[in-house]
């Protein structure tokens, strides 16, 4: 628990990436990107509340049999009347998190592809494009407060298993918990329908979410490709260096989002028991909105030479050989 503990105060330091991000962008994109630097700022911005979310949560996962539980660990899991629903609002800011990146790919989609309908996401109307975004933080934060609800059943099923690993009262703390069955009194496996449906939700979403994401960066790939003889050298470059940063934007949260999610969720119903190993999910969730800001910071060569120049001093560096 220490080491967990330390890590993700470590991911704390998202404060400070995605403060710089915000920074670059407010002064130096400014028409160099148009209207995208705004879905930028907001997924920067976001990951600067996430982090606030995942620190005063703190949460635990565990795996056992058909259940999986995501217990709150932070200084406020003894105030048991909020512990809950900010134990929620930690799995529902996931999914923001995740449809949030997704809405910059749609975005650099419509730029590149159908650069037609682009006005229609001008000015307040580039609010309509994270709608889907607010629908999946709902839905999801739906399918955990009400299809993983804390009850006295996971209480008693997970009580020995909490007290042995991390010395703790299953009674006494707030945590949600999917159990895809119980086990009746002849021995049969009794499915819970709702149960299993929030997971489903759940992977439905991060699966939208994702082939988005693959669908978009796939026409973005194609359209540079056939457009580049009607660009000019430094369009060309400014889309390519997008294209790079969205490319590297979505093997990170595959290797340290999607996948570990998807795998928390999907384990318990092999009941394959993977014990306190879950936690390396919660590990991966803390770290990741600190590095993912570095992916557009070290990309982006207006941002690169910006964040160098004040490192080196502009007196010896030259901007040029960045």
């Amino acid at each position: 628990m220490l080491w967990l503990h330390i890590i993700q105060y470590t991911g704390f330091f998202a404060q400070i990436t995605n403060s710089l991000l915000v920074y670059l962008i407010i002064t130096r994109a400014g028409k160099l990107f148009g209207s995208y630097r705004h879905v930028m700022c907001v997924f920067a911005l976001y990951s600067l509340i996430y982090a606030w979310i995942e620190v005063a949560t703190q949460p635990v996962m565990h795996i056992k049999g058909p259940i999986f539980i995501v217990y709150m660990d932070s200084p406020l899991k003894s105030q048991m009347w909020i512990g809950n629903e900010i134990t929620c609002l930690y799995c529902g800011s996931f999914a923001l998190v995740i449809s949030l990146l997704a809405a910059q790919f749609f975005y650099r989609y419509v730029a590149m592809c159908r650069p037609g309908i682009l006005r229609n996401l001008d000015g307040y109307k580039l609010i309509l494009i994270f709608i889907p975004c607010l629908i999946c933080f709902i839905l999801w934060f739906a399918f955990v407060y009400w299809g993983m609800a804390n009850t006295v059943e996971k209480q008693e099923f997970m009580k020995e298993e909490l007290k042995f690993y991390y010395d703790e009262d299953s009674t006494n703390i707030p945590f949600i918990a999917p159990m895809y069955w119980s086990i009746g009194r002849n021995g049969e496996k009794i499915w819970k329908f709702w149960e299993c449906m929030s997971s489903v939700g759940c992977v439905v979403i991060i699966c939208v979410c994702f082939s988005t994401i693959l669908y978009c960066a796939f026409n973005i790939y194609w359209s540079m490709k056939s457009a580049q003889s009607h660009m000019s050298a430094k369009t060309i470059e400014l889309n390519h260096q997008l294209f790079i940063t969205l490319t590297f934007q979505t093997l990170l949260p595959f290797v340290m989002m999607y996948s570990p999610v998807g795998l928390l969720i999907v384990l318990p119903i092999f009941e394959v028991y993977v014990g306190g190993i879950a936690n390396f999910v919660g590990a991966s969730l803390a770290v990741y909105p600190s590095l993912e800001p570095l992916i557009a910071i070290f990309c982006i060569k207006e941002f690169r030479k910006t964040v160098l120049c004040k490192y080196f001093g502009s007196a010896d560096y030259k901007l040029q050989d960045v």
